[in-house]
């Protein structure tokens, strides 16, 4: 029995991975080299046998004579055939949040394990677990507005750039002065792919000397081509420290206490200090990164909350405010309507053109 097993080891590992492909009889020949006293049809009753149990990625590719066996190209030690529902839930998640996070050439060779987890589950549907991928999902984005999706190819071209760490040249959008322009950048070094709001944004550098880190949404980049030079590198550990570092902030509010952030008690950063004022407001302090999301919180809040510091986001909302009360203290009359508007109403003295 001991010798039996170790032939079948051997013989499994002859068996080459796809795209190569072996015989039974080269097989035979192999094993005979190695001292085994074996015949045809005992090989192939054995790869046949060890092709149902499902255990040891084997295929068989039976399009023309002589048939070929091989291991499939994504196999990891692990069975697709022997996939239970719990696994195939992992799978099913991955395959519906994996296209911003993974490489294309990983996402080919997980495609067998995402099209047998969607059979496993299936095959019953009364299954807690076909249950569970149906009601819990990720919204596509958390912005309450459809968002650009960029486009296929070019994420493609940068993810590989990613992948094998070589520079690109792209034109990217640039915004003066209310017009756009298209700027070409050559070369910029990718340095990382970050989900921001829903919106995957590339992480750069320019040129060779320029060390300043950029974000810009990949739907802003057009143009993009691949180069042969390796990038400039940012140490992986010094990446998430350096892009934050360009945007922290030591940020001071002011809270009514009817705040929901308070009610909730809800912290800004883990150095977060809170104190209560004596006329009942609370006076918080934090080390933040100024992002988008932060100032739309802040926003959200607004009558409940005030910027002490710094001084250019107080001003920055004081600025948001000033024009929202300009533009609410008269009656929005529009004109130069495009075609297909026509009528003008009034709505609590509000001039207003419908459609």
């Amino acid at each position: 029995m001991q010798e039996k097993i170790q032939r079948q080891i051997t013989m499994l590992q002859q068996i080459p991975r796809h795209p190569r492909r072996i015989t039974a009889n080269e097989i035979v020949e192999r094993l005979q080299d190695r001292q085994y006293r074996v015949g045809l049809r005992t090989v192939q009753r054995e790869l046949k046998a060890m092709l149902d149990m499902g255990m040891f990625g084997i295929e068989l590719d039976d399009r023309a004579k002589p048939f070929g066996w091989y291991i499939s190209a994504c196999w990891n030690d692990f069975s697709i055939k022997m996939m239970d529902k719990s696994m195939a839930l992992a799978f099913y998640t991955l395959k519906h949040n994996a296209n911003q996070f993974l490489p294309p050439q990983s996402l080919k060779q997980l495609s067998p394990y995402f099209e047998q987890a969607d059979q496993v589950l299936g095959n019953d549907p009364e299954s807690p677990w076909l249950y569970w991928a149906c009601r819990v999902a990720q919204l596509p984005a958390p912005l309450p507005v459809c968002l650009i999706e960029p486009d296929k190819k070019s994420l493609e071209i940068v993810q590989n750039a990613l992948l094998n760490k070589r520079q690109l040249v792209c034109k990217i959008q640039r915004f003066v002065k209310g017009n756009d322009y298209w700027v070409e950048y050559d070369p910029i070094n990718p340095q990382g792919i970050r989900i921001s709001d829903g919106v995957p944004l590339l992480i750069f550098t320019i040129g060779k000397l320029h060390h300043k880190i950029y974000a810009r949404p990949l739907d802003s980049l057009k143009d993009i081509r691949l180069l042969e030079t390796p990038i400039i590198e940012i140490p992986t550990q010094k990446l998430p420290e350096q892009i934050q570092k360009s945007n922290t902030i030591d940020i001071k509010l002011l809270f009514s206490p009817q705040s929901n952030f308070i009610l909730r008690n809800a912290k800004l950063s883990e150095d977060q200090t809170c104190v209560r004022l004596n006329d009942g407001n609370y006076y918080v302090c934090a080390t933040v990164i100024d992002t988008p999301s932060l100032r739309a919180y802040l926003w959200q809040m607004n009558d409940t909350v005030e910027v002490v510091a710094p001084s250019k986001l107080r001003s920055h909302f004081a600025r948001l405010y000033s024009k929202l009360h300009q533009k609410y203290q008269h009656g929005a009359i529009i004109s130069n309507a495009p075609p297909g508007y026509s009528g003008k109403n009034t709505v609590k003295g509000m001039d207003i053109c419908t459609k």
